[in-house]
């Protein structure tokens, strides 16, 4: 099997934001602060005096394409923290709830879509 190589985040945030790698991070920084709005970012990860400038390319870009997908399937933060909980057959468990509310957003996405894959699975096994 022959491995394909990924672009460097450098070369994927020129490609979008254009070749100044300065206004491109800088531009990528605005993309991923428009995606998360106020919905999907919890104030206290961010360390105020380094702020966004300060994330790697690789997360930024990671981010942005959380948030978007996020945005895109469910809403927001608190809707996927209710598709989780509905997913997990814990819909009703507010204790559940509130630890799922001390996950970044990007690992409730992970666990949404680990929780789907389940339900899907469950729902095809069920039906043979």
């Amino acid at each position: 099997m022959v491995q394909v190589m990924e672009k460097p985040p450098l070369s994927i945030i020129k490609e979008r934001f254009g070749e100044d790698a300065a206004k491109a991070k800088a531009q990528l920084v605005e993309a991923v602060k428009k995606a998360a709005g106020k919905d999907l970012w919890i104030d206290d990860r961010l360390n105020e005096s380094k702020g966004f400038e300060h994330v790697s390319n690789r997360k930024l870009l990671h981010l942005e394409r959380v948030f978007r997908a996020v945005t895109d399937e469910v809403g927001s933060r608190d809707k996927l923290i209710a598709q989780i909980a509905e997913l997990e057959g814990k819909a009703r468990d507010e204790a559940y709830r509130t630890r799922l509310s001390a996950l970044t957003t990007p690992a409730l996405w992970d666990r949404f879509q680990a929780a789907r894959a389940r339900a899907s699975r469950k729902a095809t096994k069920g039906s043979k």
